[in-house]
């Protein structure tokens, strides 16, 4: 590894140049410079840091047992945890926040977010920090940490964020119901479908099945993703940012869950809200949800039901979508808070606290030594499905981070609902996204 000595003036000058854009991930900085630089700023002392969070529940509370663990240990750091509410109760208070120039120092965020942070120049420069020679990281950290998850905290080859909260999408199934009808597991288009139809039960042939093949999210255009790419495409140009939602890969993907939703072997979860529910009340034989929703799937499936996951159905390509947020410090904060906020972030997503984070929810760890973890590997052997997010980590890659890629989703949305209920066809559908995507990103870049 090539070395080189980052000094306090060089990692300045990273900072003054932060690009303002959403440019392809490329390797940080840090990496070539890790355990060489030194940070003029150290925590001598006391210094208060706030983190803005969407965790409840479970999740909540072991983001409380790892941040006091981290207090008890650097007594100089009072770190106070924030619940905004839901995702997006957390962003639009951020937003607030950024307009009034009061951001807190750390924040959950994801990267579709992050973007217009960054080409504000409100986010920290974190390469520095990982490069310290004190309390940055060692080479064998960033080999620890799989490569998209830290690419998707990287601008322009500078670190803004680390990741925190990662999941899969995953095809969730009744294993009960799929044994009765002799049908295997599907690992391509082509089974599920036939699956979906073979498992969709109308007991009393009124068209309104009892139990439906497959449940999908009710924001299914927000992860749609996975199908566009598994169909040779993809959403949004990485380089240019042009909307790529009327493309033939495009079309064939939605052609693809329309089929299953017009056919009635599939539907959206509707009033069900998650797609999961319906499958633990045994109301669907296989659902698309997150690896996150395990705990709830554990605890509310009804008795006698026994469910387990698989890696999406693959098609063209066998993509596999992973998600979650990361954490990223905002520079409005002073140097001192800055650091403190570091070492934190490092303290939390280190090999023990994110076992520990993944072994109570049901998140991933963000690092790969996490598996040899007594506490988290007492989990993989007790719950296997854990293990399928580490099998599919090769096909694995996260979701956009254009500025208003979510709105433009959004409006994806709108028309594949207005496909689906059957009152527009897809090309129409498909063209009318992108010209009203276009328009929601432009405004979302001038908000």
């Amino acid at each position: 590894m090539r070395k080189r000595i980052l000094t306090f003036a060089v990692a300045l000058a990273m900072m003054a140049s932060m690009f303002t854009g959403c440019s392809k991930p490329e390797a940080p900085v840090a990496e070539e410079t890790a355990g060489n630089a030194a940070l003029a700023t150290k925590i001598t002392e006391p210094v208060e840091i706030s983190f803005w969070h969407a965790m409840s529940g479970a999740n909540e509370e072991a983001m409380k047992k790892i941040t006091d663990d981290f207090m008890a240990t650097n007594k100089n750091v009072t770190v106070t945890l924030v619940n905004q509410g839901k995702y997006l109760d957390l962003f639009d208070k951020l937003m607030a926040a950024a307009k009034a120039g009061q951001l807190p120092a750390i924040s959950q965020i994801y990267s579709n977010r992050l973007s217009w942070y960054v080409s504000k120049n409100l986010v920290e420069n974190l390469s520095p920090y990982m490069a310290d020679a004190t309390t940055g990281f060692a080479q064998a950290d960033f080999d620890d940490i799989p490569k998209m998850f830290l690419d998707d905290g990287i601008w322009d080859g500078n670190q803004y964020a680390m990741p925190f909260n990662k999941s899969q999408m995953v095809l969730y199934y009744n294993e009960g119901m799929l044994a009765d009808a002799g049908v295997k597991v599907p690992t391509t288009w082509e089974e599920w479908a036939e699956a979906s139809k073979k498992l969709t039960v109308d007991k009393d042939k009124d068209g309104d099945p009892d139990v439906y093949g497959t449940v999908f999210a009710n924001n299914l255009s927000t992860d749609i993703i996975p199908w566009f790419k598994q169909a040779g495409g993809t959403t949004i140009d990485r380089e240019t940012g042009e909307l790529l939602f009327d493309t033939e890969a495009a079309k064939e993907a939605v052609t693809f869950l329309n089929g299953m939703i017009q056919s009635k072997t599939a539907r959206l979860a509707g009033d069900d809200k998650n797609a999961n529910v319906p499958l633990q009340q045994g109301r669907a034989a296989m659902c698309v949800a997150s690896t996150s929703a395990l705990p709830n799937i554990e605890s509310d499936t009804m008795e006698g039901i026994t469910i387990n996951c698989a890696a999406l159905p693959s098609h063209k390509t066998n993509d596999q979508l992973f998600y979650g947020t990361n954490v990223t410090v905002f520079n409005t904060s002073t140097d001192a808070q800055k650091q403190a906020a570091w070492e934190y972030i490092k303290f939390l997503t280190n090999t023990e606290n994110t076992a520990y984070f993944a072994a109570q929810t049901g998140y991933i760890p963000v690092r790969k030594s996490a598996q040899g973890d007594p506490v988290f590997k007492a989990v993989l052997e007790a719950k296997p499905m854990k293990k399928l997010p580490f099998e599919n980590m090769d096909n694995g890659f996260q979701g956009e981070r254009h500025i208003g890629a979510i709105n433009a989703l959004d409006a994806l949305g709108d028309q594949l609902n207005l496909v689906f209920s059957g009152k527009k066809d897809i090309d129409a559908a498909l063209k009318d996204a992108k010209i009203n995507g276009t328009k929601a990103m432009e405004e979302a870049k001038n908000n």
